[in-house]
């Protein structure tokens, strides 16, 4: 035993007074190498090296030990660099005993960390240690795992299980060899917000179909940020969707873009808030949501399909929210949302998170793929707003906070309504 493990085939372990050895990587190896080796010389000279007959279970019929089995597969439907991919490792136990999982070896696979595991695992090196996890007989077990790279790539992933039967003998279950495609995460299909501070932040814009909460107070700058949207969108000629509860800031755009500027005034007073056009759909207020779903559905009726991007700002959430509260709010975005994001709509929705109790909030933020927010922030000359992108899922983007002036969105403006 001192010999084999003073050459890297076992590994000792002292407990207390008394010393255990268990088969390592290398000597895994050179036992595969060597019964590969006997066949070879067998099949020269079938008197040169006498082959053993393969262990057999015992039983009745004399039937050939069961294997067991095992295969990984990923459950994420597209591999991203720098995002959660969810592993599937799947043992199957055929053997009417229990066998005892020691450890994977060469998982994850070189490049991945491990993100999530179950809590009976540990990792160490390139073995994933299971910690004589117990598979009942004639049994299929899966193990969830999660695992993330910052390269993209292809990946070969050809992991062994390493297993223990009842009488502590160890066996080796390969699985079969899988590729892993990993690409890059997609920068150039973004959506710009108007500002071209805020789309350096997000690396180029809103990611196109994707829904984002702006959490902010009303302020000048909330409202500034909310016009650049809807102008870069009436602009580049993109069919554009405003549901609002006022609709002083965007008489302009209702004039200038009725071909596809689509304007949603839920107030009481909406006769007397925008001019008759059939680019403008009145509506008695946020008390009735299914006259708002039938007004959105009336003019997706008249849209064909999507052959440029099309946007849609939603300034109601926090009216909604106060009528609803959560669970009807919640109800009602979970139908609208899919809708707009099927209809090739890309979508900022505005709340005022200070309007709320936290858990409503809560509740709200979680059906968004993004989220930003206007904030203040003491810097020593007083305090001043500054945004900051609060997640945005599977994609990348800048975490540093953006100074936000209303003097440089003025400008901003200023400098788009020049081009225009």
């Amino acid at each position: 035993m001192t010999f084999l493990a003073s050459r890297g085939f076992l590994k000792e372990e002292r407990v207390e007074d008394s010393s255990t050895y268990r088969i390592t990587k290398r000597g895994l190896e050179f036992i595969d190498t060597f019964r590969q080796m006997r066949k070879l010389f067998a099949a020269l000279d079938e008197r040169a090296v006498p082959t053993q007959p393969e262990p057999r279970e015992p039983s009745e019929r004399g039937k050939p030990r069961r294997q067991v089995g095992a295969q990984i597969r990923a459950l994420t439907t597209e591999l991203k660099v720098d995002t959660k991919i969810d592993f599937e490792l799947e043992i199957h136990n055929p053997m009417h005993e229990p066998i005892f999982l020691t450890e994977v070896m060469d998982f994850p696979p070189p490049g991945f960390e491990i993100i999530s595991k179950p809590s009976y695992c540990s990792f160490e090196g390139s073995y994933l240690k299971m910690n004589k996890k117990r598979i009942e007989p004639v049994t299929a077990e899966k193990i969830g795992i999660s695992l993330k790279t910052s390269r993209e790539g292809t990946y070969g992933l050809k992991a062994r299980i390493l297993y223990e039967d009842q009488t502590g003998s160890q066996q080796l279950c390969e699985l079969a060899p899988t590729k892993i495609d990993v690409s890059g995460i997609d920068v150039t299909r973004r959506i710009s917000t108007g500002y071209k501070d805020l789309d350096n932040l997000l690396l180029g814009g809103i990611p196109e179909n994707y829904a984002v909460i702006l959490t902010a107070i009303s302020s000048d700058e909330r409202e500034l940020l909310i016009k650049k949207f809807l102008e870069a969108g009436v602009t580049n000629g993109q069919t554009t969707f405003y549901v609002t509860v006022e609709a002083s800031e965007v008489e302009d755009l209702v004039e200038n873009y009725q071909s596809h500027f689509h304007l949603f005034i839920c107030n009481p007073q909406a006769a007397t808030m925008a001019r008759s056009s059939p680019n403008v759909h009145r509506l008695k207020g946020v008390e009735n949501l299914t006259d708002i779903n039938i007004a959105l559905t009336s003019a997706f009726r008249t849209l064909g399909q999507p052959t440029e991007p099309r946007r849609a700002c939603i300034e109601i959430i926090s009216d909604v929210l106060l009528q609803h509260h959560a669970i009807q709010t919640r109800r009602w975005l979970s139908g609208l949302m899919p809708e707009l994001r099927a209809k090739g709509f890309t979508t900022l929705a505005v709340m005022n998170p200070h309007m709320h109790p936290p858990e409503e909030v809560h509740a709200i933020l979680g059906l968004f793929n993004g989220e930003m927010n206007i904030f203040e922030k003491d810097t020593g000359k007083g305090l001043r707003k500054r945004l900051r992108i609060k997640k945005m899922y599977n994609q990348r983007y800048l975490e540093n906070e953006m100074p936000l002036a209303k003097t440089r969105l003025l400008q901003w403006k200023s400098l788009f309504s020049n081009v225009d």
